[in-house]
């Protein structure tokens, strides 16, 4: 397998990177091929360095596709040992000493199963490998890798049709106050407030049976009635894993058209040909979000890619490609936590398509969309400040022209003051005080 320029650069960005640093932090959007390139990586390691990687998952169904990358790109596995962070957590100490260590995923780095193993092993050079640099709080990841190297950004990737272009639409829905748990949405209450809503009630609207689509719900009992309701299939973590391998491999020869789950689907599941992404799942973590709704953006012939956002996660954190300034030391913090509209993003009235910005003219079908309700209020609270600069003019010419206690004793009348001549003398004692 030949690798992409840019997937060349980010492994020679990292391999210099060793130079200064002992724990690099790389950053490639979904679905640009981070196992590709770190795979390659790891073979040049062992052609150099005659030594012993792991690669660390944390999810079985990535231990299969790291096996079928290193078979595809047809590299030996030999001194190469691929496998679940949980497992190597509980026998720390009786696996073959590592050379390398790369962790896929590495947003979940904070985890304790994770920090054992990197403190245990903290003198081994050691790779983290993320398209999300942050934890599901949106805090940073300073205090375990010492330098991020970042490859190209998912509009560039799109542009030179290494992703999917896509469309994205936020249908308006009646408005749900969310309540937090954690550090995130309480999804069981949200899970039953979602069953009532009109959002249940039209989301067979957008399901195309042709299309091979994935639908992310709040909750199992969601997921398990919206898949009897439409005929999809449902799978979570509680799903037997001989199951769920089934139901990979089944989604992923078409036997299975639509695909719901509970956060299950997302980190490095590889599915080039899911079409549609339906987020029912609302988050305040902008990791979740980017993972789960840049699903269906692996490349295919012709292809136009469809995220439905039915809960407005758009609205919070901005479109899921758009360029971020991840940091190891800045919190990223939630953009609009109440998802207020035109602020992050604005919707077309015209063809419904999601764009960045507030602009007023789509920049898809060119219409006017005019103004947002924001620049409609902020209009208006300039002609009310214009208003009350007017009136206080007025009012002081209003006193100037008053020459004396009487005039001013009437003009406090007719403005309601309760007492009135005190007021004028007040005014009258003032002029004599500047004379």
């Amino acid at each position: 397998m030949i690798l992409r320029p840019y997937q060349q650069e980010l492994i020679s960005s990292t391999r210099n990177s060793f130079h200064n640093f002992k724990r690099p932090l790389v950053v490639l959007p979904c679905g640009a091929g981070k196992t590709v390139c770190f795979a390659d990586m790891a073979n040049k390691h062992l052609e150099k360095h005659k030594g012993y990687v792991w690669f660390l998952v944390h999810r079985r169904e990535l231990i299969d596709q790291t096996i079928e990358t290193f078979d595809d790109m047809k590299l030996s596995k030999d001194n190469i040992f691929i496998g679940m962070v949980q497992t190597v957590t509980r026998h720390l100490g009786q696996y073959k000493e590592p050379t390398l260590i790369i962790l896929d995923e590495a947003h979940h780095a904070k985890a304790k199963t994770w920090t054992d193993i990197i403190e245990y092993y903290e003198n081994i050079p050691t790779i983290g490998l993320t398209a999300t640099p942050l934890r599901r709080d949106g805090k940073p990841l300073g205090d375990i890798f010492d330098v991020m190297v970042k490859g190209v950004e998912s509009d560039w990737l799109i542009e030179n049709d290494y992703l999917a272009h896509y469309d994205y639409y936020a249908p308006s829905v009646e408005k749900m106050e969310f309540k937090i748990r954690g550090v995130d949405y309480d999804l069981d209450e949200f899970s039953s407030m979602l069953f009532k809503s009109k959002i249940y009630g039209d989301i067979e609207k957008y399901i195309d049976k042709e299309k091979k689509t994935i639908i992310y719900c709040p909750s199992i009992k969601f997921s398990k009635a919206l898949c009897e309701r439409i005929g999809a299939t449902h799978f979570d973590g509680e799903t037997p894993k001989a199951e769920r391998k089934q139901i990979v491999s089944d989604f992923k020869k078409g036997k299975i058209r639509i695909l719901s789950n509970v956060d299950l689907i997302g980190e490095g599941f590889d599915v080039p040909d899911c079409d549609r992404v339906i987020l029912l799942r609302p988050t305040l973590s902008l990791s979740l979000y980017i993972q789960q709704s840049m699903r269906c953006l692996r490349p295919g012939k012709n292809k136009k890619a469809i995220i439905y956002d039915l809960v407005g996660n758009v609205y919070r954190h901005g479109l899921p490609t758009e360029t971020r300034n991840w940091s190891l030391t800045e919190k990223m913090k939630v953009r609009n936590k109440n998802a207020e509209p035109n602020i992050l993003v604005r919707q077309c009235s015209k063809c419904r398509l999601v764009y960045s910005g507030n602009d007023r003219i789509c920049p898809y079908c060119g219409f006017d969309n005019g103004k947002t309700r924001r620049e409609i209020e902020e209009d208006e609270k300039i002609e009310l400040q214009k208003i009350e600069k007017l009136k206080r003019k007025k009012e002081r010419m209003e006193v100037g022209m008053a020459k004396n206690l009487e005039q001013l004793t009437a003009l406090g009348r007719r403005r309601g003051y309760k007492n009135p001549l005190y007021w004028a003398k007040m005014i009258i004692n003032s002029r004599r005080n500047r004379i």
